[in-house]
């Protein structure tokens, strides 16, 4: 990944540094120069802090400016840690505890808990070289502005995200500035059921549609002030919206078995105020483009889409650029159909249609080289369009005839669908002929059989493996699938699938550890939990692993297990304490937690932050009741106080003479005292409340038992 160097500091930022000691961190792999910028900026914000919160009052505004000026500085550097690292950020995010201690100007510079209601869509550019690029967002309801949106797990980020993408979602994260930071796929919650797109019973696949409808759309032509568009609004409508032939509108009409169309108008061209030379604000662009239809009449709110096309502009490097699932799409070539009907699909839902080696590299799908052709198995069935009866779930070894995918009213079968169970996952096999539009594709598709994988709900790539001739296999050995194209005839296919036995294919395991960063006082103890799961495919059985931490110097840590034995793809989970020295060095401290399975060269690690911390405030403790110098009488007495802290408090003790009574953490804190075990006379009563930095204060009254 790329590295970011350290930019010299400001001369205060450098005094502060040389006041506060950085810690002696494990920084994290490749990322190293990163990690320790960010340490560097955290720990510098430590030491400006402590400052503060020590220097007299009248030096009390200076070191607040300091304060914020240091937070204003680590912010635009974490802010770019999240765009590239989001692990990472999230291992060196500022706990919230600590955050508190902060002066309010400068707390509002540093990152923000949140949880939000919205949705998450992304926005996919298709680039030169066989490349795109994904971003991916999260609008919150209500009309708020959009976070660019980042989640800090490695481990099937994109698939996760693509699951969320498109519905109603709660999340709960960080934020910071226009950037949302989601520490894990546990914090998002889908707030509504997904609600299956196909089902299997006996092996029949019913589906659910969910793309359907005519989608009325307007496209909008846009000049810039220095560059024209080749097409005229005539071409261009026709290509879209053009009943017969090669157009958009067609080619969804043939693949949804006539369950989607377009329909719709072109408006402009129309000069709107940017330069192809300047930067590639596609916003700014829709919104100009937008502003001058609405001066030329058009009522946008009628519209389902919106696509606007401009002339190339140097600064983009893409021919097309649209939401997924979304309304609008941005198109740079205007005198290829294919680009349409790709960037459109991207806010229908679909994604790229690739092979392993290239991100479009499925011709037999507008979704990969935007090709005319229509769309491929998997995305047929993933988006309903297929009639019940046309896709069969193959569950036993045996022979199957299969009709073209394009065939209207076929007698067969038209894909048949395998569960990959390593992946979770499906194969699709699909027959492709020259019919409709699929006279339009690349020789190696036409009567052969066409091999796909892909998941079981949109959004999500799909890659074509392999098109199978008469007399060849595909074969997934660690699965024990194998699938023959046997013979073709009369337009059918003969199929033989082959189930056997799986073979054991081993993985690095994945760890996690949460919470992955939290601060202490030196000496204090931390609770972190450490999640493990064995990534084996099922046919090796259960496996041990081998738990083990790496600390700081000085540092003492207890895991709950040393070894785990786990079942492939079960996870499990183990408590982690860790004590920092009380000599510990205020600043950020890298802990690591290993698993390794035993017997075999596989083993992953993750990291946590402890930041050590020791705050000048004690809670705030009031005895509310009993009154000092009371006298009790009767069975019982209930002894409350109440207690707060900038940084929470964990816990209130109550002690008679002495010895704990109680301890409560949560408020509003309260014991009962037995008053028939007490001997009659005087008492006292001590209540302690201790805050999450490990600070303490105590109260303690005198009171007659009667």
């Amino acid at each position: 990944m790329p590295l970011v160097r350290l930019a010299p500091l400001a001369p205060l930022a450098a005094l502060l540094l040389s006041l506060a000691p950085l810690a002696q961190a494990t920084h994290v792999g490749e990322a190293l120069e990163s990690d320790q910028q960010t340490v560097a900026d955290n720990d510098q914000l430590l030491g400006a802090l402590r400052q503060w919160q020590q220097a007299p009052a009248a030096a009390r505004a200076a070191r607040a400016a300091a304060l914020e000026r240091l937070a204003a500085l680590r912010r635009d550097r974490l802010l770019s840690l999240m765009t590239r690292n989001p692990e990472l950020a999230a291992l060196r995010l500022l706990p919230a505890p600590l955050r508190a201690q902060f002066p309010a100007n400068a707390r509002a510079l540093l990152e923000q808990d949140v949880s939000l209601a919205g949705t998450v869509y992304a926005e996919v550019a298709r680039l030169a070289g066989g490349r795109s690029e994904q971003r991916f967002y999260f609008q919150p309801d209500g009309g708020a502005a959009r976070y660019a949106l980042q989640l800090a797990e490695e481990a099937g980020r994109e698939r996760t995200l693509l699951g969320w993408a498109g519905r109603p979602l709660r999340v709960s994260g960080v934020r910071l500035d226009g950037q949302l930071l989601v520490r894990g796929k546990a914090d998002g919650e889908l707030m509504a059921a997904e609600g299956a797109e196909s089902t299997s019973t006996n092996g029949v696949v019913t589906m659910t549609p969910r793309i359907t409808g005519d989608q009325r759309t307007l496209v909008i032509l846009a000049n810039f002030n220095d560059r024209t568009l080749g097409c005229s609004a005539a071409d261009v409508n026709a290509r879209m919206f053009g009943g017969s032939g090669t157009t958009t509108n067609v080619d969804y009409r043939q693949s949804s078995e006539s369950l989607v169309s377009f329909s719709g108008q072109t408006a402009g061209p129309f000069t709107i105020n940017y330069s192809a030379g300047g930067a590639c604000d596609y916003n700014g662009w829709a919104s100009a483009a937008d502003s001058a239809a609405r001066a030329a009449g058009i009522d946008l709110s009628q519209y389902r889409r919106i696509s606007y096309v401009t002339p190339s502009a140097s600064s983009c490097g893409w021919a097309g650029l649209a939401y997924m699932p979304g309304m609008r799409s941005w198109v740079q070539s205007c005198g290829s159909t294919g680009v349409y009907v790709h960037e459109l699909g991207h806010n229908l839902s679909f994604h790229h249609a690739a092979t392993p080696a290239l991100e479009y590299g499925d011709s037999s799908d507008p979704m990969g080289g935007a090709r005319m052709v229509q769309f491929n198995a998997p995305n047929r069935v993933m988006a309903g369009w297929l009639p019940t009866g046309s896709v069969i779930e193959v569950l036993t070894s045996g022979g199957y005839s299969l009709s073209p995918l394009a065939a209207d009213g076929a007698p067969n079968p038209q894909v048949l669908r395998l569960v990959k169970p390593d992946t979770n996952e499906f194969y699709y096999v699909s027959l492709r002929q020259a019919i409709d539009l699929d006279a339009n594709l690349p020789a190696s598709a036409l009567n052969t059989l066409s091999i796909h994988r892909a998941g079981g709900t949109l959004p999500t790539r799909t890659y074509l493996l392999q098109n199978l001739a008469v007399g060849q296999t595909f074969i997934d050995s660690v699965n024990g699938i194998q699938v023959t194209h046997q013979g073709l005839a009369g337009g059918v296919s003969t199929v033989a699938v082959a189930f056997s036995g799986s073979t054991c294919q081993r993985n690095a395991p994945t760890v996690g550890v949460s919470p992955a960063s939290q601060s202490g006082a030196p000496g204090a103890r931390l609770a972190y939990s450490v999640s493990l799961r064995n990534n084996n495919t099922a046919a090796c059985g259960g496996s041990s692993f081998n738990l083990a931490q790496a600390l700081p110097a000085g540092f003492t840590g207890t895991l709950s297990a040393s070894t785990l034995t786990l079942a492939a793809g079960a996870s499990a989970s183990v408590s982690w304490q860790v004590t920092s020295p009380a000599t510990a060095t205020e600043a950020t401290h890298t802990l690591t937690a290993t698993a390794a399975e035993s017997g075999v060269v596989n083993s992953a690690s993750q990291h946590a932050s402890y930041v050590v911390y020791r705050d000048a405030a004690a809670p705030s403790l009031v005895i509310t009741s009993p009154a000092a110098g009371a006298s009790l009488s009767g069975s019982s007495a209930t002894l409350s106080a109440s207690a707060s802290d900038a940084s929470g408090v964990t816990a209130v003790e109550f002690l008679v003479d002495g010895r704990l009574l109680a301890r409560d953490t949560s408020a509003p804190y309260s014991a009962k005292w037995n008053l028939r075990k007490a001997a009659k006379g005087v008492h006292g009563i001590t209540v302690r409340a201790t805050d999450a930095l490990g600070n303490s204060a105590t109260q303690s009254i005198q009171v007659t038992v009667n």
